[in-house]
């Protein structure tokens, strides 16, 4: 082993060609995803300070680029990662700095001139370090060269964007923040792009590892979110049963993720299929945690307000809002699987179950007002009837059975 990896050149490397064998992620991604954890946090406490739709707004126009960073360095790592790399792990810990200093800016990046001009700048300086790391592999792996002229160039687009926003007010800087982001998030979507991804598909051994991890620690949060309203309210019965109410939930969201995290529409990439179901699968993840991390908000706001006769509408939308949009998104998730390969029992009572609870929620939702108590009771037994169903269903194949490669 000691011998192969000295012959492994120091460089960017084609990792989505490699043949097939266990692959993880690796330390340097680990500490990267732990960062953003704090990130999330600090988009979450956002929210909890004022809970309006104009607050909302906010929250989502913060949150969308953070994903969009994790995703940029996340598929660069699947296909051009190489652990010997130097200079790649020299410029991950620039850009680990950088998301430091975002970091620091995000309480104030919209009321505060200063942070929001910091929130631009430490944002175009972690995307232009990976500007960067894709010349490198422009460099190094021609094969690749279309690929990466094709993002590149919406990328450093949007980059400017950036930097241009730093030298005009609010609002129309938090517009051009928009259509940068906008630029960035359609790029791969384009008829190229598409094409492209078949020329060079993802990792199907480490992306959906990643998307899991990220799920994972998004979750995480919500586990926190949920202590933290224990913590605040005191420790009674009521707020005991409550928060143990939330933690059901959020296993059961836990579960219902990760008993089935499908794989399959990256795997048809790979093995020449389409790509639209890989794109939907992909794209899925930035509603999917963006619910989650509302949840954990939701959860944190239902305990605290566990007394009340009533929730404050602003809570109980979204709490039943965030609960609801997990679900239908995770359906739809489950429905790109369904579509990837030969239908399967499993499969279609996953969706309908997911998509069943989903709308239900959101039915009474609206129909209701219902006191934190009944609304944290009603979501948990909701969720574990969608568990039980789960387990008591037919078995899922593994993707590898139904497309047609090897794990």
């Amino acid at each position: 082993m000691a011998d192969s990896q000295q012959q492994t050149p120091a460089k960017p490397q084609l990792r989505s060609m490699d043949a097939d064998g266990e692959r993880r992620a690796s330390w340097a991604e680990l500490l990267n995803d732990l960062v953003f954890t704090v990130i999330i946090m600090q988009l979450a406490q956002r929210l909890l300070t004022s809970l309006t739709g104009e607050s909302l707004a906010e929250f989502l126009l913060l949150y969308v680029p953070i994903w969009w960073l994790w995703n940029g360095e996340t598929h660069y790592s699947t296909r051009f990662d190489n652990e010997r790399d130097v200079v790649h792990r020299v410029l991950s810990s620039l850009q680990l700095l950088g998301l430091i200093i975002l970091v620091a800016s995000i309480p104030r990046a919209l009321e505060s001139n200063l942070s929001s001009v910091v929130y631009a700048l430490s944002y175009s300086f972690t995307r232009l370090i990976l500007l960067i790391e894709y010349g490198r592999a422009w460099f190094y792996i021609p094969k690749a060269r279309p690929y990466i002229q094709h993002l590149t160039t919406g990328f450093a687009a949007s980059i400017l964007l950036w930097v241009a926003s730093t030298f005009v007010e609010a609002p129309y800087r938090y517009i051009l923040w928009g259509v940068a982001v906008l630029i960035e998030l359609g790029t791969p979507l384009t008829t190229s792009g598409n094409r492209l991804y078949k020329d060079l598909p993802p990792d199907v051994r480490h992306l959906p590892e990643r998307y899991g991890l990220f799920t994972l620690l998004v979750l995480g949060q919500t586990v926190s979110s949920a202590a933290q309203g224990l913590i605040e309210s005191g420790f009674d019965l009521k707020t005991i049963v409550a928060t143990l109410l939330g933690g059901i939930i959020i296993i059961g969201l836990w579960w219902a993720y990760f008993d089935r995290l499908d794989d399959d529409a990256v795997r048809q990439v790979r093995e020449g299929g389409d790509t639209r179901l890989y794109t939907a699968w992909l794209y899925l993840h930035l509603p999917l945690t963006v619910a989650l991390t509302t949840t954990g908000v939701g959860l944190t706001l239902a305990i605290k307000h566990i007394n009340a006769t009533e929730l404050p509408p602003s809570t109980h939308w979204l709490f039943i809002g965030s609960v609801s949009a997990y679900l239908l998104t995770e359906g739809c998730i489950s429905l790109t699987t369904l579509k990837a390969g030969p239908p399967h029992p499993s499969f279609t009572r996953g969706i309908y179950t997911r998509l069943g609870i989903g709308i239900f929620l959101l039915v009474v939702g609206v129909l209701t007002s219902l006191s934190a108590m009944q609304l944290l009771l009603l979501s948990a037994v909701s969720i574990t009837g969608l568990i039980v169903s789960d387990q008591l269903g037919p078995e899922a194949p593994e993707s590898a059975e139904r497309i047609g490669g090897t794990t």
